[in-house]
């Protein structure tokens, strides 16, 4: 960030650097997939068929973490794009070009309307962390209340 900021939202673990990181909530990741893609590649059973697919992911994930309650398996995912954006990793799924861990909150227009399905319902990946960054520890009322009223919405 070469701009100074006030607040930015950070979805997933924070870079190491010198910004300050506030948790704001943490999202259940489940898998979600096109129904063409899904048409195209087959549907995915168990973590092991994800190594047949298409794995849209963060620009650092080189691998998942599914758990089914009882199991924890690190799970391949490969993937022929590098994104940074969860925003463009939806869009991609929803273009049907691959399997993408998502909270349900994210991907709740797309499944309403039918763009994206859940994969896999019984697994579920790692928790995925939602954090404020700001630049400094001393913050002025408004951007505290903010980061408040942000907290508050992510917890309803």
């Amino acid at each position: 960030m070469s701009e100074p900021f006030d607040v930015a939202i950070r979805v997933g673990e924070p870079e190491s650097s010198q910004l300050i990181a506030r948790p704001l909530a943490s999202f259940r990741a489940h898998l979600y997939a096109s129904p063409r893609y899904l048409e195209r590649a087959g549907e995915p059973r168990e973590p092991a068929d994800l190594k047949q697919h298409e794995c849209l992911g963060i620009l650092r994930a080189g691998s998942w973490t599914l758990h089914d309650g009882t199991n924890t398996v690190p799970t391949p995912a490969g993937s022929r794009f590098t994104v940074n954006s969860v925003g463009m990793i939806r869009r991609l799924a929803t273009l049907d070009m691959g399997i993408v861990p998502m909270a349900k909150e994210i991907v709740a227009d797309d499944l309403s309307s039918g763009r994206l399905r859940r994969v896999m319902p019984q697994w579920q990946g790692t928790p995925i962390p939602v954090y404020a960054i700001t630049e400094t520890r001393l913050l002025p009322a408004k951007t505290q209340r903010f980061i408040e009223f942000l907290r508050e919405r992510f917890a309803q």
